[in-house]
Parts: structure tokens; sequence; C-alpha cells
């Protein structure tokens, strides 16, 4: 938990080196809190991070406690735990070995075809395929689907508008 600064924490600001972690911290015999709602840990050496003890046992791994209340930070943390929470996982490291895969299928099973517009349409259909086959899905998509909720949120209600019968309509009206 003791924090020491290198070149992955130092940043150039103004000319000075500052750390990105904000290290040292504000030294405090006791926690506090003021009135404008701000408040501190208790700290009493400038390099050690606010730490919890259960969570050190738990994790074993290097962390850094902050109490969030109502204001900006709050939001921010909402933000990015949503944001984390809800993104697709892109694995894209077997990407290549699956197209190659799927190219060996594909010049097996349509060597007999000589249509050459053909076999691109089917190539690119079994890659497609291949591809949405092996994807991955976040856990909203899965609770989505096994719900059976729609896959996506429309605020309006749209009418299919059937262009050939607007141009017939034009070109009767207008000749």
């Amino acid at each position: 938990q003791i924090h020491k600064c290198g070149c992955g924490c130092l940043k150039v600001q103004k000319g000075h080196l500052l750390c990105k972690r904000r290290a040292p911290f504000a030294l405090a015999d006791n926690a506090w809190v003021n009135a404008d709602g701000e408040w501190g840990p208790k700290c009493t050496y400038a390099f050690m991070n606010n730490w919890n003890p259960s969570i050190l046992l738990a994790t074993r791994s290097n962390h850094d406690v902050k109490l969030i209340t109502n204001s900006t930070e709050t939001k921010h943390i909402s933000w990015y735990i949503s944001s984390y929470a809800v993104k697709r996982q892109q694995h894209s490291s077997n990407v290549s070995a699956l197209l190659a895969k799927t190219l060996v299928y594909h010049q097996h099973t349509e060597s007999h075809n000589q249509d050459l517009n053909q076999l691109n349409k089917r190539l690119l259909q079994q890659c497609a395929n291949s591809l949405s086959w092996e994807q991955e899905y976040s856990a909203p998509e899965v609770i989505s689907y096994l719900m059976k909720w729609e896959d996506r949120y429309i605020s309006h209600h749209f009418e299919t508008i059937h262009w050939s019968s607007v141009v017939a309509l034009l070109k009767r009206t207008f000749p």
C-alpha cells in the first residue's frame, strides 16, 4: 500500500513533476469532515494511500478507499461502473484463426461452384456467421435475451412509408 513515485505516475505540469496519484498525501491525526462536506481519512504517513484491512485481506491487492457522497464524484463513479458493467468484451485474439478456418471450410465446400459472385457472397456470409457464432455477450445482453426483452429502446413510434407509392402518386399528380 506504500506509493513509490516513478515514471508511470509522474507527469509534467507547469514545468514541475507531479504525481498523478497526488502523493504525498495530506497528513491528519484523525479522520475529518469540514462544513463544506469535504472529508479526509486519518493519514500518518504521506506515501500510504487510504486502504481497508478487510478489502486488503480479501483481494490481496493494492487499492484506494474513498468515500463517495452526493457530488460530481458520485456521478463520475456511477458512470464508470455502469459503463464497465455493460461493456462488451472484445476478444479479437482468435478472429484471424477463426476466419482462416472459415476460409478453409469455404474452399473445401464450394470447390464445385464456378460463379465468382456467388463464391464471394457465400464467403462473406460464412465469415459473418462464424464471427457472430463465436461472439461474446455481456451480462446485460444475456439477461435481456433470456427475459425476452427488446434489444433496443425506441422513444417514438414509426410508420412505414412505401416510397414506390409516393413516387407513383407524384408522377400521376405532376406528369
